[in-house]
Order: C-alpha cells, then sequence, then structure tokens
C-alpha cells in the first residue's frame, strides 16, 4: 500500500514529465490547477504554468513526437536516472536499481506502473509520499543525473526545462543553478 501524499508538488511535476497521450492531455485541465495549488514559490509556479499552457496549446501529435524525441530517443535526456551515473554503462544500473526499489518497499511504496524505479516520473511519485526534508535528500541523491537531464535540454532550448530546473532547485536548494526556474526560450 503506497503512503499518504505529504508533498503534492512532486505529483505535479511527476505527471509534467508523463506521455503526454490523450488520457494525459485529457487530465490536463486538473493538472494545471494542481499546478496553481499552494507548494510552489510565485516564480515556480509561473514557469510551470507556462509549461502547462504550452501543453494545452500544442497539438497532440507533435506534443507526442517531441516527447518521444526529447526523452526516448536523446540518451542525454533519458528520464531513467541511472543511466546517467557511472561510466560504465549498464553495468552498475541493475544494484542501482534494486537499491532504489528497496528504499521504496522500506519505506512502505509500492510501484504503481511497469517503469523502472529510477524512472524519474516515479522517483517523484515516491518522492510525494516523503516529508520535504526527506524528498529534498532524496532527490539531491540523483543531483548529477538530474543536472545532466537539466544540461541537455537547456542545449535543446526545450520546454520541458522549467520542470526540470524545479526539480534540481526542490533537491538542491543550497546549490547554485546554472539557470533560475523560467520558461525556456
Amino acid at each position: 500500500m503506497n503512503a499518504a501524499l505529504q508533498s503534492p508538488g512532486y505529483r505535479a511535476l511527476a505527471a509534467l514529465l508523463e506521455y503526454p497521450d490523450a488520457a494525459f492531455r485529457s487530465r490536463l485541465p486538473e493538472l494545471r490547477a494542481a499546478l496553481a495549488a499552494p507548494g510552489f514559490a510565485a516564480d515556480e509556479r509561473s514557469a510551470l504554468e507556462g509549461v502547462g499552457a504550452w501543453m494545452a496549446d500544442s497539438d497532440g501529435l507533435e506534443l507526442e513526437a517531441l516527447y518521444v524525441r526529447t526523452f526516448d530517443l536523446d540518451a542525454q535526456a533519458d528520464l531513467h536516472l541511472t543511466s546517467h551515473l557511472g561510466t560504465d554503462g549498464d553495468r552498475n544500473r541493475g544494484p542501482d536499481l534494486i537499491r532504489l526499489a528497496s528504499h521504496f518497499e522500506e519505506a512502505g511504496w509500492a510501484l504503481a506502473t511497469r517503469e523502472l524505479p529510477g524512472y524519474l516520473p516515479v522517483v517523484l511519485e515516491f518522492a510525494a509520499t516523503l516529508d520535504e526534508t526527506a524528498a529534498r535528500d532524496l532527490l539531491n541523491g540523483a543531483h548529477e543525473a538530474l543536472l545532466a537531464i537539466t544540461a541537455r535540454l537547456e542545449e535543446l532550448a526545450s520546454p520541458y526545462l522549467p520542470v526540470l530546473r524545479l526539480i534540481v532547485r526542490r533537491g538542491a536548494p543550497d546549490r547554485p543553478l546554472a539557470q533560475p526556474v523560467e520558461n525556456a526560450s
């Protein structure tokens, strides 16, 4: 059984990184309302609303194609955090994934998806069940991977960039960021 939400903002961030199929797009109004809820600073809310507006205004097939090009076909923007760790390629991913799955299990949280435990939206869903300090520590542990994804999204001038910048900020508020949380353009 999964724990109750303690930090619902992380669930909204996870949702913004889901594959934007028709079911996702039908839930977009509720997601945009969640982004306006307490838990985000004014600059964060503004940047995330920009992402939500971009999604709402985009053609569905174009949105899906951009998602695939960005996160599925570009290894540097892969949302599987363990793919950005270490230099041994996939060799060390297994133990890292097992440790992360064990961490979820010890916290009483079960994966509700067929995705790997190192998939960023899954990590954010888990973070939503933690208090803010524990969620921050979890994301801080993936800081280098998050920076790698963010750097690639900056190179691409991706509309998803504000989401990753916010995740980096949440995980490491004391570390300097290259850019503030804002819309890419």
